[in-house]
């Protein structure tokens, strides 16, 4: 199924990039078409996806968990208030996720169409980016707020990103990490983005992070953070190997770095260009601060509103490339990096865990039995 996915969103990108005028005039059809087959795709899952036990059970027992005041389980607010409108008609499980699919894939594509000169290769990128967090259904929530929220930011309405990012807020509490690209919207230099990576870098190799933990945590006064935080600083696993995390960096960053060397090349630079630039290069400054940290579990989801701005950084340097067979190639190349990132990501999660492999819906796989799902 992602597979299979990721080859249509691929093709799509492939025509836009080529031939846009097909997609120019066929493209109320094309999205149509994209959008309702990743709807069917997250709201036909079963058993599939990170979390599914936690909000399954949840939906289930809506009523009684909300009567259970300061429960483990409760979540914020609006969720709450967002899954009890689904709740009062049915306790059917994929219902509910057909419409947060529903929900969910409106705002991010109005904020594709609107945001990206080329939604189908930024949705392909996205693909690549939301799938290993699919079953996160608060987060997504947000990150679909987000995307309308930028909309507001790319034309100076601060207000309006304020008041969206603040409701987010009562969906989940991390959508406040959004609001760092109130201070994206301009250039930065490329001289202090230099020295701030090799001082990041610098503390990340120190070690300091880890050692720091024991006092972060006389800080935190919420009971759920600090025992995360707790059990993650007691497990202590995280020899992460030197390799793995120079080859990710390397990735991450090589998509700047071509920005920066043809900076000249790229007109019209919006505010929008460096809201993205800089909310991607934060993005990296928390990856290589916390990386192999007690830290990078709790925040690593927190992180994916900063890394999500790959899928407008790639078309930038895109459209550096003529259109020749060199272009070609490299367009060519995109389903293969978002494959081999995908697959990483479901790594992530551990050696012994099938959370997302194989796909498991309501219609595909239905007799496998996931060792990791009750």
């Amino acid at each position: 199924m992602y597979l299979f996915t990721l080859a249509v969103l691929s093709i799509l990108s492939l025509i836009e990039i080529f031939n846009k005028e097909i997609i120019e005039k066929r493209k109320i059809y094309f999205l149509f078409f994209a959008f309702f087959l990743l709807v069917f795709h997250d709201g036909l899952r079963w058993q599939t996806g990170c979390d599914w036990d936690a909000y399954s059970n949840y939906f289930e027992n809506l009523f009684k968990e909300l009567q259970v005041r300061n429960a483990v389980t409760s979540f914020e607010p609006l969720y709450n208030l967002f899954m009890m409108s689904v709740r009062i008609f049915t306790d059917n499980y994929s219902v509910y996720l057909i419409v947060h699919a529903l929900v969910f894939y409106v705002m991010i594509f109005y904020g594709l169409v609107k945001l990206s000169p080329t939604p189908f290769t930024s949705l392909m990128l996205l693909y690549m980016i939301i799938v290993p967090y699919m079953g996160t259904n608060r987060q997504l929530l947000v990150l679909g707020g987000y995307f309308l929220a930028l909309y507001f930011l790319k034309d100076k309405k601060w207000l309006f990103f304020i008041l969206i990012i603040l409701v987010g807020f009562f969906v989940h509490h991390s959508a406040l990490l959004c609001l760092a690209a109130l201070l994206c919207c301009r250039k930065i230099k490329t001289k202090y983005l230099c020295v701030l990576f090799i001082l990041v870098l610098l503390i990340s190799l120190s070690g300091v992070m880890n050692m720091l933990t024991p006092l972060f945590l006389l800080l935190v006064h919420d009971d759920q953070i600090y025992s995360k935080i707790d059990f993650y600083n007691n497990i202590r696993v995280y020899d992460v190997s030197l390799a793995v995390s120079l080859v990710s960096i390397l990735r991450k960053i090589v998509w700047l770095v071509i920005l920066v060397c043809f900076d000249y090349r790229i007109k019209n630079k919006d505010t929008f260009y460096y809201i993205s630039f800089n909310m991607y290069f934060i993005g990296i400054l928390f990856y290589v601060l916390l990386n192999g940290t007690v830290w990078q579990q709790l925040l690593s989801r927190g992180m994916m509103y900063f890394s999500v701005m790959e899928i407008f950084i790639i078309p930038y340097t895109l459209a550096l490339l003529k259109p020749n067979y060199g272009k070609l190639f490299v367009v060519l190349l995109l389903p293969l990096y978002c494959w081999v990132n995908i697959i990483k990501s479901f790594s992530n999660y551990g050696p012994n865990t099938d959370y997302f492999q194989p796909y498991k819906g309501l219609f595909i796989n239905t007799d496998y039995v996931r060792q990791n799902t009750d």
